[in-house]
């Protein structure tokens, strides 16, 4: 099996799913992708106060395309550990089809740590929220533990979030993985002081290594990345390296992560997903070492109305390893659920 083709596409129970492509109307999003470049630039960006939060946002270069892009605009969320960088590639591809904004999470990237310190999973979904009011409402996507925030988004305002695409959210998995658990920036997050600390030194003195660390932990080809890209991330650490909070993000996001998997078996998890309106697709890596892909089938059958895309050899970081193929399935779902033309009078 191709690790670029989809080795499962299942609509959840609730909503048939058909291919725009067979029916008449407007040419399918899909035609209007841009290539691959993993070469460019990293996206600008600047900091932006929605108090109490001091956010990082990037967006996407557009070139000299002033027009609108044609789906409207779309609200990136990183995952644990991750950045608004995580995006780069899946943002550009899809830049045609929409205006692409990609945040840090308070505390990560360049994201001012909360105020008071506190890394719970509801200072999170309210960072997400604060930053989709002040653009009026987005196409949501999410990976990983950004995934998980964002289905709490859609659930509590479901006013600012036109479609969701969640790509290995981090629901709860709670057996005992021995390569999740040997992931060093994860493992040295879970120890107090020394770990954030050594997880820090790391960062400073050998920001290669634990690039590349990541790197084979998230993907199973990190050498598609290519060297441009992989040089950006290793930048991007040394500059985090820097930041005195840095280790202190990583590590309580962690934990709180974590603890709301054991609160009551992560069951307040499954209830929020039962409450999302939005059309949704998730996309999940069938080589995923962090978060099993297993749990996949019952996040669609909560989520109503939702499909399921599973690639085959890909890891937990769709968006990075496979860009075009993701930027396919998110048009195809925009296609899918675009809103109908208005008969002319």
């Amino acid at each position: 099996m191709s690790s670029t083709d989809p080795a499962v596409t299942q609509p959840g129970s609730h909503q048939p799913m058909s291919d725009p492509s067979d029916s008449p109307g407007p040419s399918p999003l899909r035609d209007l992708l841009a290539p691959l470049d993993r070469d460019t630039d990293l996206w600008p960006g600047r900091h932006v106060d929605l108090a109490p939060f001091r956010i990082y946002l990037r967006r996407v270069a557009r070139g000299s395309d002033t027009a609108p892009a044609v789906a409207g605009r779309v609200l990136y969320v990183h995952g644990l550990g991750g950045s608004s960088l995580n995006w780069t590639d899946l943002g550009e591809v899809l830049a045609p089809v929409l205006d692409g904004y990609a945040m840090d999470l308070p505390g990560f990237g360049f994201s001012d740590p909360p105020a008071d310190g506190g890394y719970s999973l509801t200072m999170m979904t309210d960072s997400v929220i604060a930053v989709l009011e002040h653009l009026g409402g987005a196409h949501v996507v999410g990976n990983s533990l950004g995934g998980a925030i964002v289905a709490r988004v859609a659930a509590a305002r479901p006013d600012l979030v036109h479609t969701l695409t969640l790509i290995s959210p981090a629901f709860p998995d709670l057996r005992p993985r021995v390569r999740r658990l040997s992931f060093i920036p994860l493992t040295l997050a879970t120890v107090p002081r020394v770990g954030p600390a050594v997880f820090g030194y790391l960062g400073r003195a050998h920001p290669e290594r634990q690039v590349a660390q990541t790197l084979r932990e998230i993907m199973v080809r990190p050498q598609t990345l290519g060297a441009t890209r992989i040089a950006q991330a290793v930048e991007h650490a040394v500059a985090r390296a820097e930041l005195p909070w840095a280790p202190e993000a990583l590590s309580r996001s962690l934990n709180a992560l974590v603890t709301s998997w054991l609160w009551m078996s992560g069951r307040d998890h499954w209830r929020r997903a039962r409450q999302i309106t939005a059309p949704t697709l998730v996309v999940w890596g069938g080589r995923d070492k962090l978060v099993s892909s297993a749990i996949a089938p019952r996040l669609i059958r909560t989520i109503a109305g939702s499909r399921l895309v599973m690639f085959g050899a890909v890891g937990h970081v769709c968006q990075m390893e496979i860009p075009v193929e993701t930027a396919r399935e998110i048009a195809r779902h925009l296609e899918v659920h675009r809103p109908a033309a208005t008969p002319a009078c």
